[in-house]
This record gives structure tokens, sequence and C-alpha cells, in this order.
């Protein structure tokens, strides 16, 4: 059944807004030379000072990496930060070029190295300065405010030390491991012990209202400036529901032991253990308790996107459109099959109307380094519309135990769309070709 074209009309504006706010960063990153394919960066350890005020932040990042011993040099992103010293035994130069920064090796017997880096910077994206409400959020990409290896296949932990002003709160990636004071500035130690891209890494700082709530061993933490702690847990009132939802049908736990969410600025973004959401965004929750899509579809991403991710952003579809797809999901889960329908419905008319200005294509892209508002609408709401398509063509049950398949077998690596190709047809029994080369390899009908 299709939806009443006002909330149709309600529903596309918000989720294209989503859209916009969320992918336009990958437009610059993408346009990067490949990085050598040796690289792998173990870990970083990020000392941060940002000025709300000033719109400007000073760094120190350490970082552990392999590469093979032959290699003269390693290639991080910088985006526009200025690069003030690198240290490290084997380091013998650097030079900034493009929006990275090439450093200079020095011959080795081993693959492993650590290196220290000094910036500063004034970034105009990727991260967010709000002066007027003094504060101050991360987005994509991570590279414009830490330099770090951009590119999605490369897994890492990640430790963030920021000093803020005592009056302010701060959220950010991992599990926060202890706070110290020193005079009127508080600094927040938060500790990441498992790998993911350096794309899910981020924090949150401001002075917040928050609820809080607990679901099994999670701490649910909602926090949002304009908002009661009541109307903030009215809000997100249904995370815990959507944990057990994702859980059960990945088949994997939710990896970190709390989750929160902040509405804040204008963005949408999710990143490891919690997201950002656009602060009016909270007031349509409020007024229709059943537009949750964005709020389900950024905790989707801790499964699907932060933890399964796609190796390059070619294979974009299977973060986004599966994130898309599940917050669709979910809904029927609990307002049933007719909300479901609404919301795939919306999806396919997005598409269709690509399709109808011919600008569709492949959800597999060759080349994503200068996406269109098409594209990014494609690899979303296309991708979600397949994913309902695959759902039709294998039957309930084959379907989801094969995403429980796939989702097991992949959880805490990169993937391609083979791969994903290849654990429908392993769990299933079946064999897909036809169907994915018709609407992911090729444009579809």
């Amino acid at each position: 059944m299709t939806c009443p074209i006002s909330k149709l009309h309600l529903f596309s504006t918000v989720i294209l807004t989503f859209l916009f706010t969320c992918c336009s960063g990958f437009v610059a990153s993408s346009q990067k030379t490949p990085k050598i394919d040796d690289l792998d960066v173990l870990s970083y350890a990020l000392i941060l000072r940002t000025d709300i005020d000033n719109k400007s932040l000073v760094g120190t990042v350490d970082i552990d990496f392999l590469i093979d011993m032959d290699a003269k040099e390693v290639v991080f992103d910088c985006g526009n930060l200025k690069i003030a010293k690198i240290t490290g035994e084997n380091v013998v130069g650097f030079e900034q070029k493009n929006k990275e920064v090439f450093v200079a090796l020095d011959k080795r017997h081993e693959r492993e190295n650590h290196i220290q880096i000094a910036y500063s910077g004034s970034p105009t994206n990727g991260i967010l300065f709000v002066p007027e409400n003094k504060e101050v959020y991360t987005v994509f990409s991570t590279s414009q405010w830490m330099v770090c290896n951009d590119s999605p296949n490369d897994r890492a932990k990640f430790k963030i030390d920021l000093f803020i002003p005592s009056t302010k709160q701060c959220i950010a990636s991992g599990t926060l491991a202890h706070t110290s004071e020193n005079g009127g500035s508080t600094r927040y130690s938060w500790v990441q012990d498992y790998e993911s891209p350096s794309y899910t890494y981020g924090f949150a700082i401001g002075s917040f209202n928050k609820s809080q709530d607990t679901h099994g061993k999670i701490i649910l933490n909602y926090y949002g400036s304009g908002y009661t702690p009541e109307k903030l847990e009215m809000i997100f009132q249904r995370t815990g529901e959507m944990v057990n939802f994702f859980e059960e049908k990945s088949g994997v736990p939710y990896v970190q032991d709390s989750y929160s969410q902040i509405l804040i600025g204008n963005h949408y973004q999710e990143m490891s253990g919690f997201s950002v959401l656009k602060k009016s965004y909270g007031r349509l929750v409020m007024k229709d308790p059943t537009e949750t899509n964005l709020i389900s579809h950024e905790l989707a991403h801790q499964w699907w996107g932060n933890m399964i991710t796609c190796e390059n952003w070619n294979h974009f579809w299977l973060n986004e459109g599966m994130a898309t797809f599940m917050s669709a999901a979910f809904n029927e889960h609990i307002f049933g099959k007719e909300k479901y329908e609404s919301d795939i419905n919306s999806y396919r008319k997005v598409y269709e109307s690509i399709k109808d200005g011919g600008k569709d294509k492949a959800l597999v892209f060759s080349d994503w380094s200068n996406p269109t508002r098409e594209d990014r609408n494609l690899v979303y709401f296309k991708g979600a519309y397949v994913l309902h398509l695959l759902r039709m063509e294998l039957g309930e049950k084959d379907f989801w135990d094969g995403i429980k398949f796939y989702s097991q077998k992949y959880f805490g690596r990169s993937v391609n769309t083979l791969d994903f190709q290849k654990a429908m047809e392993e769990s299933t029994g079946r064999n897909l070709h036809g169907f994915f080369t018709k609407w992911i390899y090729e444009r579809g009908e």
C-alpha cells in the first residue's frame, strides 16, 4: 500500500536531506590517489584540542602501522591540515601535497613502524564548529581533523584524548576510560579496543541535556540541547527494540558496551558507538513516533557499514542500501507490513524518478570519484529497493538466513559485492548470478 502524498513528501524531504548532508564529503576524499595496498594501520592514538570560537584545532597523532620493508614512503590523508612535525625511528622527511602527506622512510628490517605527527588547522568540513552554541562535532571525513588513512578497508584501533572546557560534555568513539581535571579544562580519554575504518571515528562536544537507559548490558545515552530528558527518552524510546532486531537479523551482538545518540546541528552521521542526528529531527519524531527511519538507519550502521564495511566506495551500496533497507524492515517489525510497503514504495519512487531521467546506473560503480546527487540516491534507495526484490526472490526464510550468514561471516571485515553474492548463494543454495547481474552489476529493468 502506498503512503499518503503528504507523508511521502515529508519522508522524502527528511531522507534526502539526510543523504545530502551525510554523503557530500565522499566526493573530495575519493579523488585521492590509491594508497599502497600493503599499508595496514594498527592503531591511532590522538591528543586533540579544539578552539570552538576560532574554529580551529591542534593535534598530535601516534600511528602504528605495517608496510612492506621495501616501501620507501607511506602516504596518509590530511585534508587541509598543516603538518608541523613528523617523527619516528625510520622517518627521513615528509612532503604535503594534494591533501596527502608523503612520509619518506629509511631502510628497515621489519614491517611494523611507529610515527608521531603534530598538526594544526581550521577545517571547513569533516568537523563542524558551532560557536553560537559552543558546540563542535565531526562528520565524514576523519582526515579533515586527524591525519589518517581514509581507505575504508584499512581497519585500526583508536584512542582519543580530548581537552575541553569543564562546563562541556564530550561523547566519542570507544569507551570512556577516564577523565581528569586540569584547572578549567577536562581531559576525556576514550578507547576503542577493536578495529574499524577511520571514517567511523568521531566525537561531539557541547552542553547537552541527557537521558540514560539500559538494554541488557548496553548503556543507551540520549543527548540534546533544547530537549528535556523526558523528551529525549520519548524520541529514542525504541532504541532497545532496534538493537534486538539488528542483533537477531545479523546473528551478531552489538559490539560496544554503550550506544549514544546526539541531537545536534544539521547533519546525520554514524560513528563507532554513537550517532549524530539533526537537532530538529527530534521534533519530527515527537510529532509522529513512526518516523524513526533515521534513528534505525544510523543504528543499523553499527553492523552494516561500521563493522561490515565496503572495501572501497565503488561498493558503497553495501553500507547504505543495507542500512536503508534495515530501517524499513524494522518498521515492518514494529508497525506492520503497511509501514514497510510505504517505505519501500518511497525508495522505489526515488529510484524510478532517476531511471526516468536517464541517470540510472549499476549499484557497483566503476568510479566514485565525483558522485552526483542521483548517484547518492541510487546507493541508498535503489540499493534498499533491490534488497527488497532479493527478499521477494528468495522468500522470507532463505533471505533472512542469508543475511545472517553474510553478517556473521564478514563481521569485522571489509567486503565487496561479490562477497555478498557468494554468501547469499552459499547460504541458500541458489544461483543468484542472473539477479545480481540484472539488478546490481547492470542497471536493472
